[in-house]
């Protein structure tokens, strides 16, 4: 009894583990410096390519003009991006050799970007619909704007990158569902903007227009909990049904987070007085880190 005492003592102290040292195949390391070339060239890329599809020169705006609502707008964007790459390269081997595994992830990542450029451009065309985005980006420099944008662009990266995590089925099966719930996902945008519109007491359309940073903010921060909440649906089933189902579900939890929020996180003042009037984005940074910390916690409890 006492040797086997002293011998699980003995072992219940061995700390020759953190200071081991564990190898890594030069295989893994050719792999992981080849995928970490090739996001730092899609980064590149993928900038370029939104650069080709504006009405205005992003370095331009960036650079000369110190342009902080692009930049705002144009950060989302690559947040969105990564998160698309970072969930093609952790799906696993996508062929049967590394050069395999490059080719499928360069075409992954370049219809990735597509379908963010055509989500901005719905964005604008559906839910920034009520004035100018070029002029409220570059003549103005509304940030609001560019927070809203980013928002967005973020949502259908989360969208996207759901779509492609895991390695099951073909790449036309992969093409079909990424379409798929790309279309749905900014169908479900567009309406839960509407009703976002409709649940505040005040014009959104109007206080962005008017360069109100704590409305972008709050929105831009509410799509990405809702988006964060379709990404679950998708991960956890590819039934059309389940989505539409979880996405009412999620809209009609994060507006009653809402009222939590002004009730008991934010007492003393009405929220939409904060974020509307006061322009108070401090409270909708609030707002939305709570939005997003519950999308979290109801995709790991229920999904």
């Amino acid at each position: 009894m006492e040797n086997e005492s002293t011998t699980t003592t003995e072992s219940a102290l061995d700390l020759s583990g953190y200071f081991g040292w564990q190898s890594i195949a030069s295989e893994d390391l050719i792999q992981g410096f080849t995928f970490l070339a090739l996001v730092l060239f899609f980064l590149f890329c993928g900038k370029k390519i939104l650069d080709a599809f504006s009405p205005f020169c992003i370095d331009n705006e960036l650079t000369k003009k110190d342009n902080k609502a692009v930049a705002v707008s144009v950060a989302g964007y690559l947040f969105a991006l990564g998160f698309i790459l970072f969930s093609i390269i952790s799906g696993g081997s996508q062929g049967s050799s590394l050069l395999n595994d490059i080719m499928m992830t360069s075409v992954w990542c370049l219809i990735g970007i597509f379908a963010l450029i055509a989500a901005q451009k719905i964005n604008d065309r559906f839910i920034f619909k009520g004035f100018s985005n070029r002029k409220e980006l570059v003549e103005d420099q509304n940030i609001g704007l560019g927070a809203a944008e980013a928002g967005s662009y973020i949502g259908t990266g989360l969208i996207l990158s759901a779509c492609l995590a895991g390695d099951g089925g073909s790449f036309l099966q992969g093409l079909i569902s990424a379409f798929l719930f790309f279309v749905l996902g900014q169908i479900a945008f567009i309406v839960f903007a509407e009703a976002y519109d409709k649940c505040t007491h005040f014009d959104f359309q109007k206080s962005i227009e008017a360069d109100n940073a704590a409305v972008g903010v709050s929105f831009g921060l509410i799509m990405v909990a809702f988006a964060n909440m379709l990404s679950g649906a998708i991960l956890a089933s590819e039934s059309i049904l389940f989505f539409v189902v979880w996405c009412i579900f999620g809209g009609i939890l994060l507006f009653g987070c809402r009222f939590l929020v002004d009730k008991f996180i934010l007492p003393g003042s009405a929220l939409d007085k904060e974020i509307h009037e006061d322009k108070n984005w401090g409270a909708s940074m609030i707002t939305g880190s709570v939005f997003i910390i519950v999308s979290l916690l109801v995709n790991t409890a229920f999904l």
